[in-house]
């Protein structure tokens, strides 16, 4: 198993948090990984100026994770503090996708191939327009059967 790592960076300007993840998070590395986005989204606040931000979340590259992993994960999504206007993830793997489906629980979260299509549907007026946006009944092939999505 690939050791967790991960990147928080905000794009004040726009309002952005971006948000990569990778490899497989222990609960003391969630932990870790919750510390750094608390500390990006203190430095967002004063960009703000009343109005939410959004977040990319980059998971390419992440590994399924234990249960208690994945509890951890979804009690730092649960923080009311830390919940982004849109919540957009890149995903390159169907059992991830499941699996972060399922941690994540919002109805106003989407799924995407590339980072370019996240970005778009982050930023658009109409953000259930999309159409390469992954549909919650959707399974992606596997990462190895890269492919057109069926």
């Amino acid at each position: 198993m690939t050791k967790a790592s991960w990147n928080v960076e905000v794009e004040l300007d726009r309002r952005l948090l971006k948000l990569a993840i990778r490899g497989f998070f222990t609960v003391d590395d969630v932990a870790g990984f919750a510390t750094a986005v608390r500390a990006a989204i203190v430095r967002l606040r004063p960009s703000l100026a009343g109005r939410p931000h959004v977040t990319i979340c980059d998971t390419r590259g992440v590994q399924i994770q234990s249960a208690e992993a994945g509890a951890a994960f979804e009690t730092m999504l649960a923080n009311p503090e830390a919940r982004s206007r849109r919540l957009a993830y890149v995903i390159d793997a169907a059992l991830a996708q499941m699996q972060i489906k399922r941690i994540t629980a919002r109805e106003d979260a989407a799924y995407f191939r590339t980072y370019e299509e996240a970005e778009a549907w982050v930023f658009a007026d109409d953000p259930g327009g999309s159409t390469s946006r992954i549909d919650r009944r959707d399974t992606m092939q596997p990462s190895c059967a890269r492919g057109p999505h069926d």
